[in-house]
């Protein structure tokens, strides 16, 4: 096939000399490494929605989704390129069709401590022919020895791994143990394969998972209903990692009943594999309208996403929230929460309007007294941070991206801040590398802005001081492919640069690593003919090879206010950790609900226990709050059009994989009261994603969480209040220290029902 106008532009603008798929011998504008090599991924560009490269979904592995041909490459200092995975005999030459078991495709490189090992995922095989589904590709780990510049690579496959599904960003645990990001269905539920997304219903991941190699298994350390990204240790423990935070309603049913959508949703009873497709009756025993006239239940948590919807409460803003967050984890499974209880509070994005209409003190405006003011409000809530990489040179200090969900390959800022542990938010500055106007969707769809520089990714400050990023020097849309069907026309192409800075204090993309890897790929879809590309491959993923400290490992820990609680009890504290354990449950406690971080002004913050305390910082309406509602993600709801299952909210109830969790629940399963001091304590589900409210005495939500939390098996989890206080409450205080009445209660009623 000929090659269109399109792409001969495109090879001469971005002056990539090598004809062959060797890459660069020689730095391409004249970038110097010293005194490490880095160690990157080239790919074949793709115009998918489920492109490796992707903000979401990006685990795909139709021949669309991610094309075979790139490989694992390293730059040494010396200038020499070297083709990690060719070496090691994988991949197909420049100009075979890519096919059969030795193409591949290649992604998110992460170095061992020594530096003399890379763990990376690769995706082996390709279609033979036309129509070819018998290619069965799947992301899987590998790792990469013997990789000094004149020594002949090895690669190996590790084991053991799912390996009937997608295994993505694996990263080296302090301990040498595997942690990465996998499809495989939560429990081993293979019946609910894949687990959809909140928001498209687009297969996702579903959550961390960690190789045990002393046990020699694989075991889910944290469960994400949306689906998780970019995985890094830091140096301080932390497991780092992009969530897709949404916890809202199902918006496909929601098309369905009020925009005539044909998603056809449908739920299930439980997640028993054995439970058959029920259409609920359209109201309960008591009235209650709980499903459409499909039998479709109506979501019960959040709060309503369209105001269509008859369960609305006319008095409640409806609910839509998405945003990708950074959050952390210890390699336990335990501690999960956003990056130091940063939020959009000090970052921005989520726009959230007052829950309730008719409370003055309610605000959509988020308070100015926060550092990081003017950044923050030029971030939409309709994107994240993705890409997150420690500075070699400070400890604590963070590069990401700051791209949309859509039509960048998660590219688009690049921003700088310091959270190392015990950093208050409140005090996050956020640096701002590049123009807020990348965010514009008009840059991205329609034209390039004035003073446009392109798009980023994967910034990587380097021991030397150097900022690398991927770079696209700008958006080239989707052409009809009617004009030549069997090219392929990429909408970004990214080359690893060098950021310089401008005389106005913004930086951007200059000397380049190579000079340019470009490749001549041929394929099978279902075409008549193979499709081909012949051009630049995308240089993304950029890690310094280079050896480092291994940080503490990390792992649960019980606060010492709540340890002496349990003492108190008469209750031995590894002996209670063990059961829990043992059983898969967690246990969590506040200890004073009624208090919430300044910052939070869209929740009600007047709240009071009747009988017990009172947070009244202003004049008006006081809330009455009595119990905690405890939720879990539940994979019940489905839909006519395509397999998997997206979570549903349910109060925590008995399941297959926890038969008994109702027993800890002392009047109401999945609801527990609040002690007169504002406590609260719950035994619940582990390696289970969780959310809750507070209710009023009359049973009518009043405070919401807006996020999914798991918890690891017998960890004993404190949050001292409802939203953690960051450093003053609203009336000034600090986070409560008192001895809370409910774990009390809690452990009492536990000694009866335990074995």
């Amino acid at each position: 096939m000929k090659l269109t106008l399109l792409l001969i532009t495109l090879l001469l603008a971005l002056s990539c000399s090598q004809s062959g798929d060797s890459g660069s011998k020689k730095f391409g504008e004249g970038l110097k490494l010293k005194p490490y090599p880095v160690a990157f991924v080239a790919s074949v560009p793709v115009v998918s929605l489920k492109s490796h490269l992707n903000a979401f979904g990006n685990h795909g592995t139709e021949i669309t989704d991610s094309i075979p041909g790139g490989d694992l490459y390293i730059m040494y200092p010396s200038g020499k390129l070297k083709n990690i995975t060719r070496e090691a005999g994988f991949g197909i030459p420049a100009g075979e069709i890519q096919q059969g078991e030795r193409a591949i495709a290649v992604r998110q490189p992460n170095v061992h401590f020594s530096g003399e090992k890379i763990l990376f995922s690769m995706m082996v095989g390709g279609p033979r022919e036309r129509f070819d589904r018998a290619a069965y590709r799947r992301w899987q780990i590998y790792e990469a020895s013997n990789i000094g510049e004149n020594e002949v690579p090895v690669i190996t496959k590790i084991s053991p791994q799912p390996e009937e599904y997608n295994n993505i960003s694996p990263i080296y645990a302090a301990n040498d143990d595997i942690l990465f990001a996998s499809d495989a269905p939560l429990f081993g539920m293979k019946h609910t394969y894949p687990q959809l997304d909140e928001y498209e219903s687009m297969p996702t991941t579903t959550g961390i998972y960690k190789i045990d190699f002393r046990r020699n298994r694989v075991v889910m350390i944290q469960h994400a209903p949306s689906g998780l990204f970019d995985l890094q240790l830091d140096s301080f423990g932390r497991i780092l990692f992009t969530k897709w935070d949404h916890l809202k309603r199902d918006q496909q049913a929601d098309a369905d009943r009020y925009e005539g959508g044909t998603y056809r949703a449908f739920d299930f009873p439980s997640e028993a594999e054995s439970a058959e497709r029920t259409a609920f009756p359209q109201t309960n025993e008591r009235g209650q309208r709980i499903a459409d006239s499909r039998g479709v239940l109506y979501d019960v948590f959040p709060e309503a996403r369209s105001n269509r919807d008859p369960t609305k409460d006319p008095n409640e803003s409806i609910q839509n929230f998405k945003q990708f967050f950074i959050w952390m984890i210890n390699p336990d499974g335990s501690n999960e929460e956003t990056i130091n209880h940063v939020g959009r509070h000090e970052f921005g994005g989520v726009y959230m309007p007052p829950i309730f209409k008719n409370d003055p003190n309610l605000s959509e405006f988020l308070p100015d007294n926060g550092v990081n003011k003017k950044i923050r409000d030029t971030f939409s809530g309709n994107a994240g941070l993705f890409q997150i990489s420690e500075s070699p040179l400070e400890r604590g200090k963070y590069l990401a991206t700051f791209a949309q969900e859509f039509q960048r390959e998660a590219a688009g800022r690049i921003v700088e801040f310091s959270l190392p542990p015990g950093a208050n938010p409140d005090d996050v500055v956020m640096k701002e590398y590049t123009q807020p106007t990348l965010d514009d969707f008009e840059t991205v769809t329609q034209r390039k802005l004035p003073g446009m520089t392109g798009h980023y990714r994967n910034p990587t400050r380097l021991s030397d001081g150097t900022l690398l990023v991927a770079h696209t020097p700008e958006y080239r849309p989707n052409l009809d492919e009617s004009t030549d069907p069997g090219t392929t026309r990429p909408r970004f192409i990214f080359q690893l640069k060098k950021m310089v800075a401008r005389k106005n204090g913004e930086y951007i993309a200059g000397g380049t690593l190579t000079s340019g890897i470009v490749k001549h790929i041929r394929f099978w879809t279902d075409a008549e003919t193979p499709k081909e590309y012949f051009g630049p491959l995308n240089e993304t993923d950029p890690v310094e090879v280079r050896p480092r400290p291994r940080p503490k490992l990390l792992k649960s820990e019980i606060d010492p206010i709540e340890l002496a609680v349990i003492r108190e009890e008469g209750i031995n504290p590894d002996e209670l950790v063990n059961y829990l354990k043992q059983k898969n449950l967690a246990l969590i406690v506040s200890r004073n609900v009624t208090l919430r971080d300044q910052a939070d002004v869209s929740q009600p913050f007047n709240l009071r226990v009747p009988g017990g305390v009172e947070t009244r910082p202003l004049a008006g309406k006081v809330y009455d709050i009595s119990h905690l509602q405890i939720f879990q993600g539940e994979l019940t709801r489905s839909y006519q059009r395509q397999n998997g299952r997206r979570v549903y909210s349910r109060l925590v109830r008995n399941t297959d994989n926890h038969p008994d969790i109702e027993k800890f629940f002392k009047d109401n399963a999945g609801v527990v009261k609040l002690g007169a001091d504002g406590s609260m304590a719950a035994i619940v589900p582990a390696n289970r994603a969780l959310s809750w409210q507070l209710v009023s005495p009359d049973n009518k939500p009043v405070v919401r969480e807006r996020v999914w939390v798991s918890f690891a098996p017998g960890e004993i989890r404190t949050c001292a209040s409802c939203h953690g206080i960051n450093r003053e409450s609203h009336q000034g205080f600090g986070e409560p220290t008192n001895k809370p009445d409910a774990l009390r209660e809690l452990l009492k009623h536990f000694k009866i029902v335990a074995p």
